[in-house]
């Protein structure tokens, strides 16, 4: 029989089921109505066999049975339909069912138009057999129905393909995510070699600078305290500043705790800001878009802030900065905006690059906005994460699963 239990579909499901229904109220039909007839014994073999060898020529999905099953159906259900209007002397509907059930398994090309004409021709061969007076409305089944059943397979080919360019698109988005999250280890890795490299630098090249003038303070101790003491406090303040530095630089490896959220992180930098700079900062937030940020994203806005701040008043000479977080267009948005006295020909820096940098190994960019005691507007942005879009997605494959 037909793979019924193979079958992933209600409608393929239905279809047969409601074809053996169909087999049964015939049966009952031809015993109720002509048992008593000479050609009963005629018949009920041709009967059995439109129903049977369709059904049952196979149950493998790459058997022959299986794969011409539409065309079994035109062929032993057609000869029955001829043989029993002959012999009856009446039309009868039976086509009308398996022309819908061969459509619904049929599949698209020249093979379906020429079924499709198969069982328009059919009832056409039975009204002649028994008589061109006969000719009505009947003679469409065939034509009709099949063409029903062809509507239905097209739905059904639609969500198939469907399914699977959802599918496609989900694997596709699990490779970018892992993608991304590759990117994300190699863009850190590279962010820690670059601070040890700096941490090197700054301390060897303090600690032998301070080494080398202790060293010479100690000659001066006896020959001249004055001195001495000056080298002394000169070495002081030399190591102040060295340690500001360096605390500067482990500040940068890891600014908070991974846990706060990209909002505190940008709000927590912006108060300590206006704190030490006598700056007004004001920040806003707009929806929740800490939530399609990932982690390299997070520290990405928070150095780009760090720079944007910093700008704003080192070269801008800034007295007010507006700072707003937002979601747009798929985007996590981070806009810094200053009344200082702006430029129209900014020139991109070493901060400015590496801002651009940043966000462009996270497929992000940046925007510079300047005019003349205008102020000076950065915006960066960086898109959603993977992971949210892929949920997103799934939501919407759920909503359009109708099988």
């Amino acid at each position: 029989m037909l793979p019924i239990h193979k079958e992933t579909h209600w409608v393929y499901k239905t279809a047969q089921i409601t074809r053996i229904g169909w087999f049964i109220f015939h049966f009952f039909i031809l015993v109720f109505l002509l048992l008593e007839t000479t050609y009963f014994w005629l018949l009920l073999p041709l009967f059995f066999a439109s129903f049977l060898i369709p059904q049952w020529s196979g149950h493998q999905q790459e058997s022959l049975g299986v794969r011409h099953y539409p065309l079994l159906e035109l062929i032993f259900s057609g000869v029955f339909l001829i043989v029993g209007c002959y012999l009856l002397g009446e039309y009868s509907s039976f086509l009308a069912y398996p022309a819908l059930c061969a459509a619904i398994y049929s599949k698209p090309g020249k093979e379906r138009k020429f079924l499709w004409l198969g069982f328009s021709v059919v009832p056409f061969l039975a009204v002649l057999a028994i008589g061109i007076e006969h000719l009505g409305l009947g003679v469409i089944d065939g034509f009709f129905f099949f063409g029903i059943g062809i509507a239905v397979a097209k739905v059904l080919e639609a969500e198939k393909k469907t399914k699977l360019l959802l599918e496609e698109n989900r694997r596709q988005n699990q490779l970018l995510e892992e993608y991304a999250k590759q990117v994300e280890k190699v863009t850190l890795l590279e962010e820690r070699n670059r601070l040890a490299k700096d941490l090197h630098d700054t301390i060897g090249h303090t600690y032998t600078s301070v080494i080398m003038g202790l060293d010479a303070a100690s000659y001066l101790l006896e020959a001249s305290p004055d001195k001495a003491k000056d080298q002394v406090e000169r070495l002081s303040k030399v190591m102040r500043e060295s340690l500001n530095e360096i605390r500067s630089h482990i500040h940068k490896i890891s600014p908070y705790e991974n846990r706060e959220e990209a909002t505190e992180q940008l709000q927590r930098i912006a108060r300590e800001f206006s704190l030490h700079t006598s700056t007004e900062v004001e920040f806003h937030v707009s929806g929740s878009p800490e939530k399609g940020l990932s982690s390299q994203g997070k520290l990405t806005f928070v150095r780009c802030l760090q720079e944007a701040l910093t700008n704003a008043v080192r070269h801008g000479q800034a007295k007010k900065v507006l700072i707003t977080l937002k979601e747009e267009n798929l985007n996590i948005v981070l806009e810094v905006k200053d009344n200082g006295r702006g430029n129209r020909n900014i020139l991109q820096g070493y901060g400015i690059k590496g801002m651009k940098d940043r966000l462009e190994s996270l497929q992000g960019g940046i925007h510079l906005e300047s005019d003349e005691n205008e102020g000076t507007k950065i915006t960066c942005y960086i898109p959603v994460i993977l992971g949210r879009l892929r949920g997103e997605v799934e939501e919407d494959d759920k909503s359009a699963d109708c099988g």
